[in-house]
């Protein structure tokens, strides 16, 4: 007999405004009388962590903040999304994802992103599976798709960029970001971004940085007059440790530009 397919996705809710991509959520796991899908809210944890920069906490790490009576609340709210909020409401979470298996005869699988402090699910997928299977990465990240917020996916980075001079236009992507001094960029990561620091009367700065997810990268810029001589980061020595990545301590890494044009940069550094 065909297996029956219950729901792809319901959505129930429209939010006013984007959730914050950083926030705090718990993703739980209950089972109605079921041993079908071990691990499936483990899997389901695991992808969050490599596609979001949310703030995760299992099955294990919520129960070391809820208390060793976890599990038998999560029995006793029998998938409730208003019970189910005040567990996490007690963790300090903004979000529950609660992943339930079930079985009528096929094996269901239903998740819910439940709201805490609207206390109820705000979107939901579910599906149904022949005994034994489970789902593919391919359907685990599709339920994703659905249950989180667009802007859940956009991963962040820091750059700073200080220069040794006031005034100094910033340019970072090709996007004019100001005067020195400004303040951090927070900017979509993993990715490249080219960053020119620029004055008048002074040799310009340009260096291409990879800025990693949910990290933060520091990069000064030394500006030197024009015909004063080679500052000391554009002699030889200097330029041949280009495009050499050097790690440091307490994650702590070194980046050098490659030179481009007359005037190269300083070293970057920052923690991942």
């Amino acid at each position: 007999m065909k297996r029956a397919f219950v729901i792809l996705a319901m959505l129930l809710g429209v939010a006013h405004a984007d959730p914050d991509p950083k926030r705090k959520v718990c993703v739980l796991e209950y089972r109605s009388g079921s041993s079908a899908m071990q691990g499936i809210g483990a899997r389901l944890l695991d992808t969050m962590s490599k596609q979001t920069s949310l703030q995760l906490l299992g099955l294990d790490a919520t129960r070391t903040q809820y208390g060793a009576e976890l599990d038998q609340a999560i029995v006793k709210c029998g998938g409730e999304a208003n019970c189910i909020a005040n567990i996490g409401k007690k963790v300090g979470a903004a979000d529950v994802v609660l992943v339930a298996v079930s079985e009528l005869g096929d094996v269901i699988l239903t998740i819910q992103r439940i709201d805490v402090a609207k206390q109820q699910a705000v979107t939901r997928v579910a599906d149904s599976f022949a005994p034994g299977s489970s789902p593919s990465e391919d359907q685990v990240n599709g339920y994703l798709a659905r249950l989180l917020a667009p802007n859940d996916f956009v991963r962040y980075g820091v750059i700073d960029i200080v220069a040794n001079l006031s005034g100094a236009a910033v340019t970072v992507g090709g996007t004019n970001r100001g005067l020195t001094p400004i303040q951090p960029l927070k900017l979509p990561a993993p990715a490249n971004y080219e960053i020119k620091v620029t004055k008048e009367g002074f040799e310009a700065f340009s260096t291409r940085i990879q800025l990693p997810p949910d990290g933060e990268l520091k990069v000064e810029a030394r500006l030197s007059k024009r015909g004063a001589g080679t500052a000391w980061y554009q002699r030889w020595y200097v330029l041949t440790a280009a495009g050499l990545l050097v790690a440091g301590t307490a994650g702590t890494v070194i980046y050098f530009a490659t030179r481009e044009g007359p005037a190269d940069s300083v070293p970057v550094s920052g923690t991942l």
